[in-house]
């Protein structure tokens, strides 16, 4: 199983990998440090699930979210939000958008353990 992460932060993309490798030892982790990186990765590696920001330079999670669903409509890909912005308006868009989970940052292992969940179909 392939996971990419979506994170202008090396700091946060290592945190987030750390968390889950308890949960899912068994995953390829591949990372990016902007969206248009991570577009361009998910175009080549098709991962089953992505972990994105969304304030990011170049491409917003917003941007690379709605590029995947138009890529593929019907996409099984889980992509999942990690985000700092708590604001309702924004989990409704990106919700809109086809955003399998929004999860609010900090990640943590109580955080981990429900991504590994939904990428786990659970």
């Amino acid at each position: 199983m392939k996971i990419l992460v979506i994170d202008d932060s090396a700091v946060y993309r290592t945190q987030i990998i750390k968390f889950l490798r308890e949960f899912l030892p068994e995953a390829e982790y591949i990372t990016a440090h902007d969206g248009a990186e991570g577009w361009n990765l998910y175009k080549k590696e098709r991962p089953e699930a992505t972990l994105m920001d969304l304030l990011m330079p170049g491409l917003s999670g917003q941007e690379v979210l709605k590029l995947i669903k138009g890529m593929e409509a019907k996409a099984k890909a889980k992509i999942i939000i990690l985000t700092a912005d708590i604001q309702k308006y924004t989990r409704d868009e990106v919700e809109e958008l086809g955003a399998t989970k929004v999860i609010n940052k900090p990640i943590s292992r109580e955080k981990a353990a429900q991504i590994a969940d939904v990428i786990k179909g659970d």
